[in-house]
């Protein structure tokens, strides 16, 4: 009884992404490792839900239909509500240029498409600390 009383919330990752199999792999992948998943397909949205949700990581594309994930940085970092909320890409978009631009809008890690799992579960882990 006790330890449903103290089990440990699960720390919960906010997704932006616009691609379907990619979004639904993702967020499999990630309840298969006990994270809680919020997923929107749209970088406004994403700023709304990581305002009100505060979540543990960002996951997010760079390319999406309303805005570049570049101005979803610029107004998560912004923000003194989600500053700290470390941002991992991941984007098709692989140039040095791309990764050069995320890390210094303070993004934490960049992972590549075409999605590699393990690649992402790495960098999820050293991001969180798990």
């Amino acid at each position: 009884m006790f330890s449903r009383l103290f089990k440990k919330k699960a720390k919960e990752i906010l997704l932006i992404e616009d691609d379907e199999a990619v979004s639904s792999t993702v967020e499999i992948a990630l309840k298969a490792k006990n994270y809680g998943v919020l997923k929107t397909t749209q970088g406004h949205n994403g700023i709304q839900l990581a305002m009100r949700n505060i979540p543990a990581l960002i996951i997010l594309d760079i390319r999406l239909p309303d805005m570049e994930g570049w101005q979803v940085i610029s107004n998560l970092k912004s923000s003194e509500k989600t500053k700290n909320i470390p941002i991992l890409i991941l984007s098709q978009l692989n140039q040095v240029g791309d990764i050069t631009t995320g890390f210094e809008l303070g993004i934490n890690g960049y992972v590549t498409k075409p999605l590699d799992l393990g690649k992402l579960y790495k960098k999820i882990s050293e991001i969180l600390g798990d």
